[in-house]
C-alpha cells in the first residue's frame, strides 16, 4: 500500500530540525522536492541572478531580503531534505514546472491592472510599509488570509503561480509512485500548495505536515524586527 506525506514549508524560515525529525520518522522510498532542475543546480552552487527579466531580479532580491531578516537562505530546507534523502538511501525527484517557464508564462498573461497594482505594492513592501498581519503569519504558519486577498487581487498570477504548478506537481507525484515502485513518498512543498496538492492527490489519503506544525516544533522564537537596508 503506498503511502503519501506532504510538508509544508517556508523558503525563508530555518525549518531543519522539525523537518528532518518528520521525514525520518516517516522513512521514505523518494522524496519529492519542490523544485525544477534549474532550480536545484542554482541552488547548489549558490548562484545569483545577474542577468534576466527584471521582474526575475526583483523577485531574487525580495527572497534574499526576507532570508536576511528571517535567518534562512532561499531553498535552505530543500538543502536539508536532500540531506536527510540521502542519509535514508531514499531516491531524489524534482517535481515543479521550470520557474522562468512559469514566470515568463504569468507575466505574458498578465492584465494591466495587475502589473501595476503588483508594482505599486511591491514599491509600498520595499520603503517599509505593507500589511503587518503577514509578520502574524509567518510566526503561525497560516497563510489563509495572504492567499485569499492573493486570488482577489491577483486571479491571473494566482492561476500560473499556485494553480497550475499545483496540478503539475500532483501529476508528477503520481507518475513517480508509477514510474520508481516506492511505496513511500514524502513531497517538500511551500506551504501554499498543501491544499491544491492534497485536494488533487485525496484518493491517496496523504498524511499532512502543515508550516504551523514545523513552527510548533522549532522550539524557538524567531524575530521580525525588520530594518530596510541600503544594496
Amino acid at each position: 500500500m503506498i503511502q503519501l506525506m506532504l510538508i509544508g514549508t517556508a523558503h525563508v524560515i530555518d525549518l531543519s530540525l522539525p523537518l528532518e525529525r518528520h521525514m525520518r520518522n516517516f522513512n521514505p522510498d523518494l522524496v519529492a522536492l519542490e523544485l525544477d532542475k534549474q532550480r536545484w543546480y542554482a541552488l547548489k552552487s549558490e548562484s545569483k541572478v545577474s542577468q534576466g527579466p527584471f521582474y526575475l531580479k526583483l523577485l531574487a532580491k525580495f527572497q534574499r531580503y526576507l532570508s536576511n531578516s528571517f535567518g534562512s537562505s532561499p531553498g535552505a530546507e530543500m538543502v536539508v531534505a536532500t540531506d536527510v534523502a540521502n542519509s535514508l538511501n531514499s531516491k531524489l525527484a524534482f517535481i515543479d514546472k521550470p520557474i522562468l517557464d512559469t514566470i515568463q508564462g504569468a507575466w505574458k498573461g498578465m492584465p494591466w491592472n495587475e502589473f501595476f497594482k503588483m508594482i505599486i505594492d511591491g514599491l509600498i513592501s520595499f520603503v517599509g510599509g505593507g500589511d503587518v498581519n503577514v509578520q502574524r503569519s509567518m510566526r503561525t504558519g497560516d497563510f489563509t488570509t495572504e492567499l485569499d486577498q492573493f486570488a482577489v487581487e491577483y486571479p491571473s498570477l494566482k492561476r500560473e503561480l499556485i494553480d497550475k504548478r499545483d496540478y503539475f506537481m500532483a501529476m508528477n507525484i503520481i507518475k513517480l509512485f508509477r514510474t520508481q515502485r516506492c511505496e513511500k513518498m514524502v513531497a517538500i512543498v511551500g506551504e501554499g500548495h498543501i491544499d491544491g496538492i492534497a485536494k488533487k492527490l485525496n484518493d491517496l489519503k496523504p498524511k499532512i505536515v502543515r508550516l504551523s506544525d514545523l513552527l510548533s516544533e522549532k522550539g524557538n522564537s524567531i524575530s521580525f524586527s525588520i530594518e530596510i537596508q541600503n544594496s
